[in-house]
């Protein structure tokens, strides 16, 4: 596309997202706001308004042409398959398969192509990316992508152009702080209610350990909690990220006990798992993806498989090593703030984007 010759400073972006802003999609509120720090003349638009706090105006999306034409916009970047196939009017295949979540309404392909505007994305599980997505869906986003960023193999496996990046947290907000014992060690396991993430299994394992436990358990999982016979737990249901935060600097360990999903993907690992390694909790999980790009089993954090013993097994082995276990948590949170840092992720895709990344 022709804007791809202009140069940096003539440039500029405008991020499209769902429901934004919204501090609790995660790492995408991260990533946008160090996108405006880093580009103040980025500008905003949610196909569904959110009222949470923001730095700086989002625009809705349906005023989206009117906005872009006037002010110069020369690049798209947003997240999720369903989104960007969105954007492209590709949400069907030629043999009427849709693209779960894609929304034919958003199509602002003409306008694209008219004014030679260059689209980025990040393909990340989820937004209609799992297990059974036809290949061809990857390559029609990519076909009409001018950079695509992805942390997963079925991605970069499909699209050989396609850069690997991690999800971002903002290790700002997520930051070390030491672990010191406490009359019981603190288990913590936040997630939204599916399958995958393992909640029957982890009560199995939680009503096996004695009073030296405690778990903290945040998400939608109220419809479950009958299956703890050890009460030596609280549940406190969906918080936002101020309130986990503290959690997070309060546990000394953060369980993840999902497997592999028909239905669904997962990175690895987990964005919850990732902010709460940043605070220095030793990350006990499965690794269901066999994910071994940056974290180190057995020095980032605990590997565990599946099962009950192997849970077991590894909590109690904390429990009777409590300072070499914490020594992992102090491993993984530097492994985190070096490798999953927004700031430096975001400048990296912004150099990549901009084409200022030799």
């Amino acid at each position: 596309m022709k804007n791809g010759a202009l140069s940096d400073m003539t440039r500029r972006l405008a991020v499209i997202d769902t429901t934004f802003p919204w501090k609790q999609s995660g790492f995408r509120y991260w990533e946008n706001i160090e996108i405006f720090k880093q580009r103040p003349d980025t500008l905003f638009f949610a196909t569904d308004l959110n009222m949470d706090e923001f730095p700086t105006p989002v625009y809705k999306f349906e005023f989206f042409e009117i906005i872009a034409k006037k002010e110069g916009i020369t690049d798209i970047y947003c997240v999720f398959l369903n989104l960007v196939l969105s954007l492209q009017g590709a949400c069907y295949l030629s043999d009427g398969t849709y693209m779960p979540g894609s929304n034919p309404r958003f199509n602002i392909s003409p306008f694209i192509k008219e004014n030679d505007i260059n689209i980025h994305t990040t393909l990340y599980p989820g937004g209609g990316l799992d297990p059974s997505t036809s290949d061809q869906f990857l390559r029609m986003a990519d076909q009409n992508c001018k950079t695509v960023f992805t942390n997963i193999d079925e991605v970069l496996n499909v699209i050989p152009t396609s850069i690997y990046f991690p999800v971002v947290i903002n290790t700002d907000f997520y930051s070390y702080v030491p672990k010191s014992k406490s009359k019981r060690i603190q288990l913590t396991f936040s997630a939204h209610r599916a399958e995958r993430k393992g909640f029957p299994l982890l009560a199995q394992v939680f009503n096996q350990l004695d009073e030296h436990f405690h778990l903290n358990i945040i998400g939608d999982w109220q419809n479950d909690l009958h299956l703890l016979t050890n009460k030596n737990y609280t549940f406190f249901g969906l918080l936002n990220p101020e309130r986990i935060k503290i959690l997070y600097e309060q546990s000394h360990v953060f369980i993840y006990c999902g497997t592999q999903d028909q239905f669904a993907l997962d990175g690895f690992p987990t964005t919850a798992a990732v902010d709460a390694m940043a605070t220095g909790c030793v990350l006990v999980s499965t690794n269901p993806r066999n994910d071994q790009f940056i974290l180190e089993s057995g020095v980032d954090y605990l590997e565990v498989e599946a099962d009950l013993n192997s849970i077991t097994d590894t909590l109690i082995w904390i429990k009777e090593n409590f300072q070499q276990a914490m020594e992992i948590g102090i491993k993984g949170a530097t492994k985190i703030k070096n490798n999953f840092d927004s700031k430096v992720i975001v400048k990296s895709k912004l150099s990549h984007i901009f084409g200022n990344n030799q």
